[in-house]
This record gives C-alpha cells, structure tokens and sequence, in this order.
C-alpha cells in the first residue's frame, strides 16, 4: 500500500542503530516504524512510499517493509560462498560462508570499532565516542566505557571519523570455529568529496579533474556540511542534517574496507567490495535517490596492496594532496567514460589503469634438479655420566645407564629426484630423519663442510644456481634483531613495497604489527615472519622444517596455499616438513614423502601388494615390534609390502626371507620376535607346522589411507593406483588367492 511520511523521528545519542518513521495510510491511520536513524534520517516529510505490514496492529522492527524505487527496508543482507581453490587444480581446498548486511544493532558497531583498531589506530588513536543515557554526557573509548559519574555502562553513539551521510555493510562468519571472530570485515559508504583535483607528474594541478570524465551534474548535490554550518551558524549535527537533505549523486564512495587480519589474505577484501556493489545496486546506498552509476575511493593503500584492482576497480589519478584515486565503473557510461579517459588523457594512457605491480621476483628457478643418490646418514653418540651428579649418577646406574655408544642409521639408501619448481612434503615420525635430509640437501646448495650438513654415503646433486633460503627453527632462524619487521625486511629488499607485499603473502597484513619488533610478536606472527624473512632473500629453493606447526588449522591452510601459489608462479623449489593432512592439501604437492628411521619413500608409490594383519599385531609391525609373522604356508613375495588392518594401510614392510617349517614348540623361545601367545600359537598352527615371515625396515604411514577390502578369509591385497581429475587416489582391489593358489586361515 501507499503511506505518507508524516515525521522522522532521529535522536542524536542512538541514531546509528534506533530511529522511527510516522506514516499515514491512504485511510488516514497512522503507524509508527521502528527501523535504525542511518535509514529514516534520509526520507523526506510528506514523501510518499511503498509498504506492507505482516501484522498492521503489531509493527516491530522487522515485520514490515518500506519502500521507494528500491527497498528501504528490511536492511540489505546476503549471504555468499566464498571458496578457496588449489592454483593448480582447480579444487575447493576450504571455503567460508559469509553473511553481508547493513549495520543495524549496536553490537554491529562496536565490532566496527574492534576492527577498526586493528586496522588504523595507534595506541593514542581513540576511535569512538560513547553516550550515557542518565547523566546525558559523551565520551570516547576504544571499548564500552563506564560513565565517570554515575559509573553505568555507556552506549555506543558515533564512530568518530564517520559522518551522518555513512552507511556501514558488516561481513559475519556464518559458520565458523570457536576460536574463529563473528566478524571479519566492515565496508562504510559516504557520498562522494565535494571538490576533487589531480596533481600531474611535473607537480602541476588540474581543477575539477572528475568533469573532465564524467558529467558535472554526477557531483553537484554533495554532502557538504562544512557550508551549512559555515553560512547558517548551525551545529555540526544540525549542519549535517540540513546536508542530508539536499545530496544525490549517481557516484558513492568507498570510505573504508577494513578486514579482519588474520583474514586478509584469503580473498576477503575482493569479497566485502563485491558486497559492497550489490549493496549499492540494490539500494542506491547512501543516500537512496538515484541509481549509481560508479564507485570512487581515495586509498594510499592501494599503492602497496592490489585488492583494490582485483576486484575490479581501475585506477585513474592522484588527488592534488597525492593520494591515488580508483573508480568501479557500474554502469555501460560510467565504463565508457573511463575507457575514454585512459585512451585519451597522456597521464592516464601512460599507467593504464594500473597502479600496484609486484615487486617480488626471483633470478631464475634452479638451472636443473636436487638429486640424492644411495644417500646414507648415520648418527653415533657416546652416552656417558660424567657431566650428572652424584645422586643422578646412581638414578641412572639403577636403570642400567653407564656408559655405551649408540649408533643408529637415520637415512639409509635414499633415492629421490627434486625437481626444479616442484612443491614437496616431508612427513614422518618424530626424530626419524626428516631434519636430517633438510640438512643434507642444504649443506650440498650451499657447500658446507660441517659434517652435520654432510651426508656419509652417497651423493647429492645441486644445481650451480641454487639460491636456498633454510629454517629449521632452534637451529638456523632469521635475525630480526630489535628493529620492527617491516624495516628488517626493508633493509633485505630494498624495497618499501616489497616489504609489505611479502608480510601479506605470509598472512601479517595488519599494518599495526609492520612497525613491531620480533620480539613482541605472538608464537603463530613469528612464524609468520620466519616466511616472510625467506621469502625477502628471494630464493629459488625454500627448506622449511615444522612448517605451521604453530598456526591454528584456519590460517596455517591460507598461509600454506599463499605460499604453494607464490611457489608455482615463480618457479621456487619447495621443500617442506609438515604433519597435518590439511595443510598438506592447502599446498597440494606434487609428492609426499615418508622419511622413517632409515628408511624414505614416496607416497604416491604404494607397493604392489599388501597383506592383512588384526590389530594390535599391525601396529607391532610398522613400529618395528614385531619382526616375525607367523603364517601356516610360506610366500614367495619379497621386498616391501603393505600391512593392512582395519581397512587401512597402517604403513609398509620388508619381507626379507621365509623359514621353517617350525613347530609351535620351537618358536615358544622366540616371543619377542613374534609376540604370538604360545596358547594362540597353539589353536592357529592346529597341531601342524608353520612359516616364519621376517620383516624389516617397517615404516608407519601418518594418517593412514583408507584401503576398502572385503570381508572372508583373503589375505593378499593388490594396490592399484589411479589419478582423478581431482587428485591422486588409492584404489584397491582384493585377491582372493594366495600366492600359491589357495585361501589362507585366518592371519595373525
């Protein structure tokens, strides 16, 4: 139906998020609308506008609508998907789900105040002023603040930079972890500068340089308070009132983007502006008057931070004060005008548009592989109880310690192929050898002659070109020093702007943290900056040992696919030791490789069969427990084979030779090969003989990959592998003969 609006009722402490709007039917009845001040203070008295009432007799906040051309009410809210995928396949690796809508409650505000911090102040910047409701005072604070007199928590009442012309859009996480923020970004649109003029390379300065683009009459309504308050004795929020009524202009302006930090380089940017321009194209936000036709901003940042232009907005001049000025063309003139404008104007045709371009490069990818051949590492230690006490040195006499070498084999035999440009993984258990072969593979890069860095058989083969970059944290680590992060990567690029591009791409985009010492960093920022200081000696090989082992699952899987995205497009070997499955697929490898306690092999090459073992005999087995499987017939498989249980393949194992046949008798002195309970022995041989399996250099496989067997007496498994489009996958398919052409019983 058609209402009249009859009085706009805005009260200066709580306009963001309270106002009404009295209407009158075309019956003469009168309804009062509660909607938020930043919308009624728009509409005209005695305008008249569209609206529906679920319940006539029983409006509430969100129970009706009002509208003119386009809708004023509800508030604009849509939700979006917003997917991250591999670089190099195309897959959804993780995605967010992210709710856009206008600002309406006072919560919503004061997580604008929080990001905010994060963002643009300095300890002294105070970003809010608060309202107390008995003692009618304001006051400002960064948090909700107790009134210094009568000590009752005050109401949020104004962002202090924003005017009455600002319209907020907050983005939420709508599914999220519980450590993860309710927030993560805020977009505020203000109608566009009264004035605007362009400085010119030589200094120069052109007046009114937008009617040289766009149509003069786009920028004659401007909310231009300052005039009103100047020629009308007015007070400011008297003068923004009056301002209020008089703007309308086909352009808005992005006033401020600011997303939250650990989510900026995920994309989050591009998604609040394409939020911001269906916001603005369903409801010609601010100012509600005319359909827009272009979006300007004024952004220093965008020298350093390319957000801007990839989501579409096009740079075209400098302000005379030098800050870069970016339109989002919304409409075929308003694209037009530009393209014009960059084809005709000599300043414009020189840049094209373009204002950030990466910095980072590197020289050259590795002139040809790292190849390790027969590689053998041994560790030997001489264990003795002079540096202990007394009274430890009889600790440790009761429990047998006195003095002994111990020597073990760490690599042993390693054959691998690094490929210049390739992502590789490195995973295995804790002290198995994985630092070791980082080590190995450094000290042949670099030619060191310490013997730690030196393999003791073998060869491995490095490139002439190598330019490594190492971390293996405790051990070799950047030297920040005491100078903030920013200017320590300064100094090692020279470049102020590959500076902050560097911190971006390892996840410190928070400009607060640029000017902070190391040492003042949180554990996860300082591995953050680890990355970036790698990154700043531009290498062509990168050796990560423990990579994100202190990041939260959420950003360790957006630093890792920044990093594995940075890695292909400039061709940099990666090398890197990691544990969890998802930062694994956030990197999406070209290989995955197991390194264990002598022993080193590739993922993908699964052996050609494996064997089925009930727990807990399985896990004995790839832990090295068990070094005899007792079996009624023997085998003529050798080499390394699956151990399957349970469904998975739980790691792999040598079978190295068979004997027997052995009674069960003969084999009772023998438990601590075979761990079988001489009574199981007993009810599995059945009175006949049996076989003894040996195995070595078992290898546990973390996590273990799902194998689908089927249920019976089959013992054999043979593993095929196959590659989808996706990624690479196990399937399987069960024998059901054994090697001699007939079922096994039941396994051990």
């Amino acid at each position: 139906m058609q209402v009249r609006v009859v009085e706009v009722d805005v009260r200066r402490p709580r306009y963001r998020y309270a106002g009404f709007v009295w209407v009158e039917t075309e019956d003469g009845a009168r309804r009062r609308l509660p909607l938020v001040g930043t919308v009624a203070q728009w509409l005209h008295v005695g305008e008249t506008l569209h609206a529906s009432f679920a319940d006539p007799e029983a409006i509430t906040f969100d129970n009706y609508t009002l509208a003119r051309d386009i809708p004023l009410w509800p508030p604009f809210q849509r939700e979006y998907m917003h997917e991250r995928r591999s670089p190099l396949s195309q897959n959804v690796v993780y995605a967010y789900r992210i709710l856009a809508r206008e600002a309406q409650f006072e919560r919503d505000y004061e997580a604008i105040v929080e990001l905010e911090q994060y963002h643009y102040a300095s300890d002294e910047a105070i970003i809010a002023c608060w309202y107390c409701e008995a003692c009618h005072r304001y006051e400002e604070a960064n948090v909700r603040p107790r009134c210094a007199q009568c000590g009752q928590p005050m109401r949020f009442h104004d962002v202090k930079s924003a005017t009455r012309a600002s319209r907020f859009l907050v983005l939420e996480l709508v599914e999220r972890a519980a450590y993860e923020p309710r927030y993560v970004a805020y977009v505020r649109v203000d109608p566009p500068i009264p004035l605007m003029h362009r400085r010119l390379p030589d200094g120069a300065i052109e007046r009114d340089i937008r009617q040289r683009v766009f149509p003069a009459a786009w920028f004659t309504h401007p909310f231009h308070p300052e005039v009103w308050a100047r020629e009308h004795a007015l007070s400011w929020w008297e003068a923004q009132a009056r301002a209020l009524q008089e703007v309308r202009s086909p352009v808005s302006r992005l006033a401020r983007v600011v997303v939250h930090p650990d989510y900026r380089v995920d994309g989050l940017g591009q998604l609040a502006l394409q939020a911001m321009i269906d916001w603005l194209q369903e409801r010609w936000v601010p100012e509600m008057r005319v359909a827009k036709a272009a979006v300007e901003t004024v952004a220093m940042m965008a020298r350093y931070n390319p957000f801007l232009e990839k989501a579409g907005f096009i740079y075209l001049w400098d302000t005379a004060s030098g800050r870069p000025v970016l339109y989002y063309p919304l409409s075929e003139e308003a694209k037009a005008r530009i393209t014009h404008f960059l084809a005709e104007d000599p300043v414009a045709r020189e840049h094209g548009g373009r204002l950030y371009r990466t910095r980072f490069t590197v020289e050259a990818p590795l002139s040809g592989p790292i190849v390790l051949r027969d590689v053998a590492k041994t560790y030997t230690n001489r264990l003795d109880l002079n540096a202990l006490s007394p009274a430890m040195q009889e600790v440790l006499t009761a429990f047998g310690v006195r003095h002994r070498v111990v020597q073990k084999h760490v690599l042993r035999r390693v054959q691998v192929t690094f490929a210049p440009g390739s992502i590789n993984i490195i995973v295995g258990a804790s002290g198995s050898g994985k630092t070791t072969l980082l080590r190995l593979i450094y000290g042949a890069l670099t030619g060191q002659d310490d013997p730690l860095y030196r393999a003791d058989e073998g060869e491995v083969e490095a490139p002439t070109n190598a330019r490594v970059a190492l971390l293996l944290p405790g051990e070799v680590e950047p030297d920040f020093g005491d100078a903030p992060i920013a200017e320590v990567l300064y100094r090692l690029t020279g470049s102020e702007h590959m500076a902050v591009e560097l911190l971006n791409y390892a996840g410190i985009s928070d400009a607060v943290l640029y000017r902070a010492p190391f040492r003042e960093l949180s554990t996860g920022q300082k591995e953050r900056a680890r990355l970036a200081y790698l990154l700043a000696l531009r290498p062509n090989v990168v050796l990560i040992d423990e990579f994100a082992a202190h990041l939260d699952l959420a950003t360790a899987r957006r630093v890792a696919r920044r990093l594995g995205t940075l890695a292909r497009q400039h061709g940099i070997t990666l090398i890197v030791v990691l544990h969890r499955q998802e930062v694994i697929d956030a990197l999406e490898p070209d290989a995955v490789y197991i390194v264990g306690y002598g022993t080193f092999f590739k993922v993908a090459d699964w052996p050609e069969r494996g064997f089925r073992v009930r727990e807990p005999y399985a896990t004995y087995i790839v832990e090295g427990k068990k070094r005899w499987e007792i079996r009624k017939h023997p085998t003529r498989v050798r080499g390394r084979v699956g151990v399957i249980s349970g469904g998975r393949l739980v790691g792999t194992v040598e079978i190295q030779d068979v004997h027997g046949p052995y009674t069960v008798e003969e084999l009772a002195d023998h438990y601590d090969r075979h761990l079988a309970h001489p009574r199981f022995l007993r009810e599995y041989a059945g009175g006949g003989k049996v076989y003894v399996w040996e195995l070595a250099h078992p290898e546990a496989w973390v996590p273990p990959p799902p194998v689908p067997t089927k249920r019976g007496q089959q013992v054999w498994v043979t593993l095929r592998e196959q590659k989808d489009q996706a990624s690479t996958r196990q399937e399987t398919t069960v024998s059901r003969e054994t090697p001699f052409g007939e079922p096994h019983a039941q396994d051990l």
